[in-house]
């Protein structure tokens, strides 16, 4: 185990914590067995054991790709922990903008991030004792080839990919900063740069809620980040929680 007070990115000095381990079952589960650890927090490992995606499934975890979590607590300021989600996902868009030109990276809700159309990374919050943890997996030079949707890496999409370590840095910088802007301009700043950022504004989706699906156009966002699916009939209808598809 490795740990550094104090990482550089960008020139800037960072005051959060960064542990980093060779191997590990899960980052979001060593940081939700860390009783009092600070907000700010980060894990790292080179390779996870027990490494697990939205609704409990399994992640790939390959060698060289980033696995990273970073616990958060209630600052002031903060909205509810949900839109945390959007913050995180702002952030790896903008530190992954450092080796991947911003024209081929995108938004899909709720917070994966696509490169050339294709899911790159995603992204796990779940709670912990009054305590947000967030954890990041990010497709560097291998990505699964078994999985429902299409996934890609850096590598294979002919991009040069920076080590783990160094996209573990810039991403606590990113996301330092976008958490703070979240603070001071509140969540609608928030929303404005995930938007900005959005992957088939206007196109078609499907949206799988439980055992309902539906058929509409994305519409935007909610001010509370629920998206909205528009039907040919011109209702509409927000989504609070479920997989959305581009058709």
């Amino acid at each position: 185990m490795r740990r550094r007070r104090c990482c550089r990115a960008g020139g800037v000095a960072l005051t959060s914590t960064l542990v980093e381990f060779d191997e590990i079952g899960s980052t979001n589960d060593w940081l939700a067995t860390q009783d009092d650890a600070a907000d700010g927090l980060w894990v790292r490992a080179t390779r996870q054991r027990g490494g697990r995606g939205r609704r409990g499934r399994a992640w790939s975890s390959l060698e060289g790709n980033l696995f990273i979590s970073v616990l958060t607590r209630p600052q002031p300021g903060e909205g509810p922990s949900q839109q945390l989600s959007f913050v995180a996902a702002v952030a790896l868009d903008r530190a992954l903008q450092h080796w991947v030109p911003a024209t081929h990276l995108a938004l899909k809700w709720p917070n994966d991030l696509l490169l050339g159309g294709i899911k790159v990374s995603g992204i796990l919050l779940e709670g912990s004792d009054g305590a947000t943890i967030i954890g990041f997996g990010v497709n560097l030079v291998e990505h699964p080839a078994d999985t429902e949707r299409p996934a890609t890496s850096l590598v294979a999409q002919g991009y040069a990919a920076p080590s783990a370590h160094d996209l573990a840095v810039a991403l606590m910088e990113t996301f330092d900063a976008t958490r703070t802007a979240w603070r001071d301009f509140g969540f609608d700043s928030i929303r404005n740069a995930w938007l900005a950022r959005a992957a088939g504004l206007g196109a078609p989706l499907v949206a799988r809620l439980g055992s309902e699906t539906l058929t509409g156009s994305f519409d935007g966002l909610d001010a509370d980040g629920a998206l909205r699916l528009r039907f040919d009939d011109g209702s509409s209808r927000a989504i609070h929680a479920g997989e959305v598809f581009q058709l």
